[in-house]
């Protein structure tokens, strides 16, 4: 099986093990049974002849028409089958849908019953009314969390129907799924989305209002609403009392309570007075002293099991979360009830388990509470405790009968928590008390959790106990070995490795540790497994494989005859769409700018390590999902629709648009399913441009930038973290498709690999030519685009940087350098000519006809000159390679590099020599800044951009990561060397960030340093399957049999000493 079609598998079989583990008490078995049904679809493809082939299809082939279906599908075998899995299907749909009405009958009870308190709290009647707004808000926030819960059982129970169907048809071949899905499923109630919609507007609705009364009226969380709204006048007696408790004056609450009593015993009201008094106890239980509670508790009147109707909270769980063990006790011995449970199902118990009260919860415990008691989201005090990190807690609870292994097949696992929240102390305990290693829902044992979160320490002390360093997890078969590689945890890997972990093991595509380490640009993993001696793969037969973050411009199997569809995932089958074309076009240029302005909005961190969420709402607990629609006035297209939290941190949003000075964005944040938004943000124009102009590029990178949400009530409800860049039309007479500059164009094909496995690879062509020279461009403070590699000119004991002198001052520190031995000598045929003409620009390229491409290459390294020179003066017959230099902002800061001229200014500057140089001069841009390609990208259409990217190592393929470590290297000789070893951005380090963001960029290919694809070589087909053109760099290709190695592995071109040579074939 093809190293592609086991991806594939792997993808197939994720989503059944997705879908088990979100089976959690809540709804657990209710979930579509993914696994039995498949077992039926199984059991029909076995029962298929195995010689029985399948084409996908053809040119000849109609839409929906396929060769090959099994010959006889009215056998009996085939309709009992067939009759087993709809009459299945058909009552997992029954067992989804009473689920879901169930439940939306018990959200709009309890919708209701919060609309009616509100309502009758706005009307001031009731004077028995034991609600505050806080708890009125908190009401409907559990209200949105359980809504979100049932949302989420409806999205995660329609895909699965889906997948079901199209594995069905694909098994069966026949085509049933669209109609049963228009006729079967999409009709019944729990998909139909406007039943939630609506619930989630009016809860999304009333919070709004409740956060502008709280706001409006500056209530206290734990004030009377009588007090705070109703207008009661301060002689009022509740108010009385409810003012002496909030100010702690034990002689009021006395006088209070004498004045009652004697009212008491002239009306006879003493149950409304003990409702009084209860009610005034349990908002005040955390917040008055002791002894104003002591003179409540001494008339004997205090309930101290009343409950708040919306929060269900009696004292106990009040005290309990707020770690008032005096109080606790009294309450106790007046009798409270230890069992209680609020709405969420949980006891006092949980909740000093949840804030870590170990004398509170030894003290529950000691009183009766239960210690296995389970709430309504199916977790013990023990869960609760573990997940906060309360060491004290969770021994407690053990010593006193708390179970260590999980209480059902769904519940959470104790050691598991832990040892993911790097709770190495509780994990610790755990092991000691007998806790067991067993997988979670996600099939994840303990050791390959904190392999991937990056717990060295617990890992050790997991291996101590007996954890097998080798075991596989049930997800994706791989060893803990895996997760350290790819997450690139040094430490981790140290310590499996010392504990004699298989470093040369494969995953499902065929894969090494060492080859994710290499992938995701973790080099120093990557170096510890070369030293411990992994197989290199270059010796081995070539693999087609590729990590689940990349997909290839088309299923590969699409156009293999000799495929097996059973191999492969029927999700990577299109349905009833039209054959691929057989003759494959030519693509030319790329859309560009024209007269408009590009702003690209992202809310991805590209900085390794970082997960902040981009929306932060203030005063409520964050819902667990989030739809923001991003628009901009004017309007230039279909406004964004974003799911949070994102499922994909590159996702870049973009608009094109005439003129900034009127542009404005507009961000409205929604519950998913509700229309009703819960803040809005604007940008406006005059915000741009003054962050672009505070920018030290011009915004021509991501700038970070901040806007308050807004609510209905205009108050503000959170903020919104977001990068953006604007790249600036460049204006030119020759810039145009068809004009006078001539356009490039590329292809992409599908041709034959490994036949005997069915893989196929793509292969795309361009119209560059066989070789380039490669010069390296900055930008002097006068605004001349020159050809200079470093950042600094070559000063002893003085960094100043190109871009801080002008054009006449380099050139003339870089000749009297020269001149003194401080550069190198420039390579020439001739001996007989005087330093003095020698170090003329237009004499040395005037003898460029003479020198092999090479020695024109090392001429132009060697000297100084301005682009516009070199252009000039360059035959046309010579291609060129122009690697734009501009520093990323972690090289600005390690190398201090100032006077910058932004993004924008410096790609115009070159490009406007570029275009004044009007020849058929084949011509290519390159540059290691992904904004610099971003920018020469949509500013022109007519010449190819390549992203680069030093895959972790240095200039000379030294591991970048030592030297961030302090460790030397005797290849590294040059500060300029060392600016690439602090890089974060993760597209300039990984292999796998770079073809991402080429291909989002439309960009031609990458260059990528050739060490870790001369290592592994199963790399390069990764690239190529993108569609990408794949360039590599570096001193691994001075050696003939790494160039070799990669020319047979199928790398487009090979940049050695400054040549870029592209083989054509």
């Amino acid at each position: 099986m093809a190293g592609r079609a086991r991806a594939l598998i792997r993808d197939a079989d994720w989503f059944g093990k997705y879908i088990q583990a979100q089976q959690t008490d809540w709804a657990g078995p209710q979930y579509l049974n993914y696994k039995g049904l498949k077992k039926i679809i199984n059991s029909l493809q076995s029962s298929n002849d195995p010689h029985t082939t399948f084409t996908t299809l053809a040119a000849n082939n109609p839409p929906g028409v396929s060769f090959g279906v099994a010959d006889d599908k009215h056998s009996e075998e085939y309709q009992a089958l067939k009759t087993a899995f709809f009459f299945k299907l058909e009552r997992e749909l029954e067992k989804v849908n009473a689920f879901y009405l169930q439940k939306e009958a018990d959200l709009k009870v309890r919708l209701r019953s919060l609309m009616d308190k509100k309502r009758i709290w706005q009307s001031g009647k009731s004077r028995q009314v034991s609600a505050s707004l806080p708890t009125l808000k908190e009401g409907f926030l559990q209200f949105q969390r359980d809504l979100t819960k049932l949302q989420k059982f409806v999205e995660v129970n329609a895909t699965g129907f889906r997948k079901i169907l199209k594995k069905w048809d694909k098994r069966s071949k026949s085509s049933t799924k669209e109609l049963y899905l228009s006729r079967q499923i999409e009709i019944q109630p729990c998909f139909n989305n406007d039943v939630l919609a609506e619930l989630t507007d009016q809860a999304t609705t009333h919070l709004a209002e409740l956060e502008n009364l709280l706001s409006k009226e500056d209530v206290d969380p734990i004030a009377s609403i009588r007090e705070a709204v109703t207008g009661e006048t301060h002689g009022d007696v509740e108010s009385e009392l409810t003012g002496a408790l909030k100010a702690n004056n034990v002689l009021a609450v006395q006088e209070f309570l004498s004045k009652r009593l004697r009212d008491v015993r002239a009306t006879g009201q003493g149950v409304e007075d003990r409702e009084v008094l209860s009610r005034s106890f349990l908002r005040f239980c955390v917040e008055s002293s002791t002894e104003c509670l002591d003179v409540l508790f001494a008339t004997g009147e205090v309930d101290c099991n009343f409950v708040d109707d919306i929060s269900g909270r009696t004292s106990l769980h009040e005290t309990s979360i707020a770690g008032r063990q005096e109080v606790m006790r009294e309450c106790v011995r007046h009798g409270a009830n230890v069992e209680a449970t609020d709405v969420y199902g949980r006891t006092a118990l949980h909740y000093a388990a949840m804030y870590g009260w170990p004398d509170c919860a030894l003290y529950l415990l000691s009183s009766g509470a239960k210690v296995l008691a389970i709430d309504h989201d199916g977790c013990t005090p023990l869960i609760y405790s573990i997940t906060g990190g309360h060491t004290k807690c969770v021994e407690i609870l053990i010593d006193h009968g708390a179970v260590v292994e999980p209480h059902s097949a769904t519940a959470p696992i104790p050691l598991n928590l832990a040892c993911q929240h790097g709770q190495k102390d509780i994990a610790m305990l755990l092991l000691s008390k007998g806790a067991r290693l067993t997988a979670n829902s996600e099939g994840l044992f303990p050791l390959h959790l904190t392999s991937r979160e990056g717990h060295f320490d617990i890992s050790q002390m997991l291996i101590n106990h007996g954890a097998d360093v080798n075991a596989p997890d049930n997800l994706n078969g791989w060893t803990p070995i895996f997760y350290a590689a790819s997450e690139g945890h040094l430490e981790c890997a140290k310590v499996l490795l010392k504990a004699g972990c298989r470093i040369n093991i494969k995953d499902e595509s065929n894969w090494l540790p060492w080859t994710y380490a290499l992938y995701r640009g973790h080099i120093r993993v990557a170096r510890l497994l070369e030293l411990q001696g992994v197989e290199s793969p270059v010796s081995q037969e070539l693999i087609l494989a590729q990590d689940l973050g990349i997909k290839p411009m088309a299923p590969s199997g699409l156009f293999s005859e000799e495929s097996n569809p059973e191999d492969m995932d029927i999700d990577a089958l299109p349905d009833l769409s039209l054959p691929p074309p057989i003759i494959p076009f030519r693509i030319y240029g790329h859309a560009f700018l024209d007269k408009k302005h590009y702003i690209q909005i992202t809310f991805r961190n590209t900085q390794a390590g970082s997960q902040k969420s981009p929306i932060s709402l203030f005063g409520s607990q964050p819902l667990s999902s989030l739809k923001m629609v991003i628009s901009s006035k004017p309007e230039v297209g279909i406004p964004y629709s974003v799911i949070l939290p994102l499922q994909d941190d590159l996702e870049v949003y973009t608009f094109l648009v005439e003129d900034l000075a009127n542009f404005s964005l507009q961000f409205d944040v929604f519950p998913t399913f509700g229309t009703k938004p819960i803040g809005r943000g604007v940008v406006l124009p005059s915000q741009l441009a003054m962050t672009i102009l505070k920018s030290w590029n011009g915004a021509g990178e991501s700038e970070p930038c901040i806007c308050p949400l807004f609510d209905s009530h205009l108050r503000v409800v959170g903020e919104l973290s977001f990068d953006f860049a604007v790249v600036t039309p460049f204006a030119h007479p020759s810039l145009s498709i068809g004009g006078k500059v001539e356009t490039y164009w590329k292809t992409t094909k599908v041709v034959g690999g490994n036949k005997t496995e069915g893989v196929h690879s793509f292969i795309t062509a361009s119209s560059l030519a066989e070789e380039y020279i490669q010069v390296v461009v900055q930008l002097t403070k006068d605004g001349v685009p020159v050809i200079y590699p470093k950042w600094h000119l070559p000063l002893k004991d003085v960094d100043l940087g190109v871009s801080n002198v002008s054009f006449s001052q380099a050139r003339a520190l870089f000749n009297r350098a020269k001149g003194s031995g401080g550069a190198a000598d420039v390579h020439s045929p001739t001996s007989t000519v005087s330093i003095d003409t020698m170090l003329s620009p237009t004499y040395a390229l005037s003898q460029s006809q003479r020198l092999s491409t090479a020695d024109l290459a090392k001429l132009v390294y060697d000297s100084f000159f301005s682009l516009r020179e070199l252009l000039v003066t360059l035959p046309h017959s010579v291609g060129v390679s122009i690697v734009l230099k501009y520093p990323t902002s972690s090289e600005r800061s390690l190398c201090n590099l100032t006077n910058l001229s932004d993004i924008n200014t410096f790609v115009d500057a070159v490009l406007q020599i570029v275009y004044d140089q009007i020849a058929h001069r084949s011509i290519i841009f390159m540059s290691f800044n992904p904004s610099i390609c971003t920018a020469i990208n949509w500013k022109q259409p007519n010449y190819g951009v390549f992203f680069g990217t030093r895959c972790g190592f240095g200039m000379d393929g030294i591991d970048l990561e030592d030297t961030k470590a302090g460790i030397s290297s005797p290849l590294q000789s040059t500060r300029d060397e060392r600016t690439e070893t602090v890089e974060t951005d993760m597209r300039c380090t990984s292999i796998k960030e770079a073809i991402r963001f080429a291909k989002s960029s439309n960009l031609l290919g990458v260059v990528c340093e050739a060490t870790p694809l001369v290592q592994v070589p199963i790399l390069i087909n990764t690239i190529k399957e993108s569609g990408l053109i794949l360039a590599t760099c570096g001193s691994a290709n001075d050696s003939p049999p790494n160039v070799r190695i990669q020319e047979e592995h199928g790398a487009d071109a090979i940049i050695v000493n400054n040549v870029f040579r592209y083989n054509v074939t």
